[in-house]
């Protein structure tokens, strides 16, 4: 399994600080210093954690029975192709 570099986390973080505060996507979090993954987290009724791990074509997202949930060439992709999940969005908009 490939691990995140410090520039990964970097950019991992970066990223979730740049969207809005009641996003879909809470936070993330990931353990040492080259971690092989890391996990978002989802917030509303249910917090829900995904393990975001790197492919060599860029990075996978899964759940957390470790069913492919998103996968991208970038972040920003990855964070585009994640918000377009109908099933994410609906259920989000349906707590709201």
């Amino acid at each position: 399994m490939q691990t995140f570099s410090q520039s990964d986390l970097d950019e991992i973080d970066k990223l979730w600080r740049s969207v809005p505060a009641d996003h879909m996507w809470a936070g993330w979090s990931a353990a040492g210093a080259e971690p092989e993954e890391v996990w978002l987290y989802r917030t509303r009724a249910h917090w829900r954690k995904f393990p975001l791990r790197k492919t060599d074509d860029g990075f996978a997202l899964f759940d957390e029975k470790d069913r492919p949930v998103a996968e991208a060439a970038s972040l920003d992709d990855l964070l585009t192709a994640v918000e377009s999940i109908p099933a994410l969005a609906a259920s989000e908009a349906a707590r709201g």
